[in-house]
């Protein structure tokens, strides 16, 4: 199912950002909210900072993105 949703854009230093109108479906959104959860962890994981293929959280994170792109 695809509906239309806004979003917030960030300009970073550039400007003050807008809301855009984008177009949302639910494999977009499981897609982002995995590939998002997997950042936030190899961002914050101390393990992580060294070698992300030593830890287990992140390996399972990045399958199950992977498995939400397939």
């Amino acid at each position: 199912m695809t509906r239309t949703t806004w979003e917030w854009r960030d300009e970073g230093s550039g400007g003050p950002g807008h809301l855009q109108r984008i177009s949302a479906s639910g494999v977009y959104s499981r897609t982002q909210t995995t590939y998002r959860a997997y950042i936030d962890h190899v961002r914050d994981c101390l393990t992580c900072a060294v070698d992300s293929a030593q830890c287990s959280t992140a390996e399972g994170l990045w399958a199950a993105y992977r498995a939400a792109t397939s």
